[in-house]
């Protein structure tokens, strides 16, 4: 089986001491419910990549093990699907996530970005749809 995973360079250190870690789990529900998978951002604090790493392992254990009882799922920690070192201080604006795209995908590009309305529809469905002001 071909590894699927992009190549991507990474920087070993966090100039902040601040990572976000994505971890990625199964969850098989107790009742009828279709089984899904949840992958999950976590922030950790930790002085290099690997000590972030063992904290996001020891998190995602832990998830799995603790079980979700509000929504009677079954969990199991699958692993860390990435693991970004965040750059900038914390402050309104910051960046903290960022990914980078092939430029042969410039033609679908405007395919992934929301209107107001659209992103609207995502957090409150039920509200009519119209612009603010800006």
């Amino acid at each position: 089986m071909a590894d699927e995973r992009p190549n991507k360079l990474r920087h070993p250190v966090s100039p902040t001491g601040w990572w976000i870690a994505s971890l990625l789990e199964h969850h098989q529900a107790t009742d009828d419910r279709p089984a899904v998978y949840w992958e999950n951002y976590r922030l950790i604090r930790a002085s290099g990549w690997r000590e972030a790493f063992h904290k996001a392992q020891y998190l995602g254990a832990n998830d799995a093990n603790d079980g979700d009882e509000e929504f009677s799922y079954r969990q199991t920690f699958i692993g860390i699907t990435d693991l970004v070192p965040i750059h900038d201080e914390f402050e309104d604006g910051a960046e903290i996530l960022w990914k980078e795209y092939d430029a042969s995908q410039d033609d679908s590009t405007s395919s992934w970005v929301y209107s107001e309305e659209e992103m609207a529809s995502l957090f409150d469905p039920d509200m009519p749809q119209k612009s603010a002001p800006c």
